[in-house]
């Protein structure tokens, strides 16, 4: 970040003496591009694990979502320099996530596709080996049945909207920040989130087996018309 003289020794002053784990994703970037290998240390960690489940659902290949994941990383750290705060820092790190993603499932989509899975692939959505329920790390954070069926589901949502439904469902990030993200009109965001949510609906329900785990949709489903009456 290109700060004036003043504005850095404002920065400065006010990042001294705290601890990094207290710090603002915005703040540790600012100590990154000051030279600080242990606040990229911090964001490597608070990062790693919330990327490589966002990938991992778009690539469905644990390898992968591995080296997208460490390419990221490398990205954020090599152009810690090009990172403004004009938008939030997890806004930045998952553009970058997003563009290689879109390069892969690009190249992917050139190749011969010698056998296909899915008895009726749904408009552009490329036709790749299945996930590997196992190596998703982020499992636990639905409960580990939820979870697993949860990647299933959004495994066949065909990837315009499914990129978009994570980021919102899953990452939490605003629709204005998808838009960046995404570079779609905000618009686009919220029809394709919408498409995305009743195609989820559609693939998950037949899915649940127990109150519990209908109860976890419920609350997913509130949010969702929590989100329709703000718009």
């Amino acid at each position: 970040m290109n700060l004036s003289r003043d504005n850095q020794y404002d920065a400065k002053d006010r990042l001294s003496g705290v601890g990094l784990q207290a710090l603002r994703d915005e703040d540790l970037i600012v100590k990154v591009q000051e030279g600080d290998r242990r606040a990229f240390d911090e964001i490597v960690a608070r990062y790693k694990g919330r990327l490589y489940s966002f990938i991992l659902r778009m690539v469905k290949d644990p390898t992968t979502a591995d080296e997208l994941t460490q390419e990221t990383l490398i990205r954020v750290f090599i152009h810690a320099e090009k990172y403004r705060e004009i938008a939030r820092f997890s806004t930045w790190i998952f553009t970058i996530a997003t563009n290689l993603v879109r390069n892969t499932m690009r190249k992917r989509s050139r190749r011969p596709r010698l056998l296909s899975l899915n008895p009726a692939p749904e408009e552009n959505e490329a036709i790749i080996d299945p996930p590997d329920p196992t190596a998703d790390p982020s499992r636990g954070i639905e409960g580990e049945e939820l979870g697993d069926l949860i990647a299933q589901a959004t495994s066949k949502i065909p990837e315009k909207y499914r990129i978009p439904f994570l980021l919102r469902e899953v990452e939490e990030l605003t629709y204005e920040e998808i838009q960046q993200v995404t570079g779609l009109k905000l618009g686009t965001v919220r029809s394709r989130i919408n498409r995305a949510r009743n195609k989820f609906r559609q693939l998950i329900k037949p899915m649940l087996k127990n109150e519990s785990l209908l109860a976890d949709l419920e609350r997913l489903e509130a949010r969702a018309q929590q989100d329709r009456d703000q718009e």
